[in-house]
């Protein structure tokens, strides 16, 4: 638009004398080497493409304002359409939640009966729990009685094995305390009686003889201070 304007002002001539002679300098410079009938078909152009460019412009403006008006229009009915959605799906939603109020009602008794049947099934599990916790502490009980009752029977038949083998043992040391006396009592026996023999037998009987005989007279003896164990 700058460019025209200056083309334009080509073809204005100033009125006043004293700037008169300044402006044709300054036409003249701009014309350069064309004559001034080619500017003015120059400008001519320009203008026609100016007149060409408004033409178009106020085409394109209308037909924009007619887009914008169908577009309202189209606006318009759809915002009709859509008032009318809104109001029927208000509807809609109302409906829905007077039926969701309902079925949340139900559900909520369900739930109670749900939880009350949970809490029943509960309580009937731990009472058998409870019955075979009671069942498993009796029989461990008999168990354990049972266990006591062999357990003192073993410690009763042990301490009479041991008071068994007590008494055997000290019947044992009493015989061969009884044994040992009737050796030693023997061998007091048969000294004496060896004694007697030989104040008795002459006095030229030989000493082995004398053995022998005492050798005979006490068979049974034993040794001073053996022990039979």
């Amino acid at each position: 638009e700058g460019a025209v304007g200056d083309q334009f002002a080509i073809m204005e001539v100033p009125k006043a004398k004293a700037k008169s002679s300044a402006v044709r300098k300054k036409i003249l410079e701009d014309l350069g080497e064309m004559t001034i009938e080619q500017a003015m078909e120059e400008q001519k152009g320009l203008r026609a493409r100016a007149e060409a460019v408004i033409a178009e412009a106020e085409a394109l403006a209308n037909a924009q304002a007619q887009q914008v008006a169908e577009a309202q229009q189209d606006y318009d009915e759809a915002r009709a359409h859509v008032e009318t959605m809104i109001e029927k799906e208000t509807e809609a939603a109302k409906a829905f939640k007077e039926v969701k109020d309902e079925k949340d009602a139900s559900l909520g008794q369900v739930a109670e009966a749900r939880t009350k049947l949970l809490d029943t099934q509960k309580k009937v599990a731990m009472l058998e729990v409870m019955a075979v916790n009671a069942r498993k502490m009796k029989e461990l009980e008999e168990m354990r009685k049972a266990a006591t009752t062999a357990a003192e029977a073993a410690k009763k038949n042990l301490m009479e094995q041991r008071q068994r083998e007590k008494d055997a043992l000290e019947a044992t040391r009493k015989a061969l305390e009884e044994a040992r006396q009737k050796a030693k009592e023997a061998k007091g026996l048969g000294r004496g009686a060896a004694k007697q023999r030989a104040s008795a037998s002459p006095a030229g009987e030989p000493a082995a003889k004398r053995a022998a005989v005492e050798a005979d007279t006490v068979p049974a003896a034993l040794p001073d201070g053996e022990d039979i164990e």
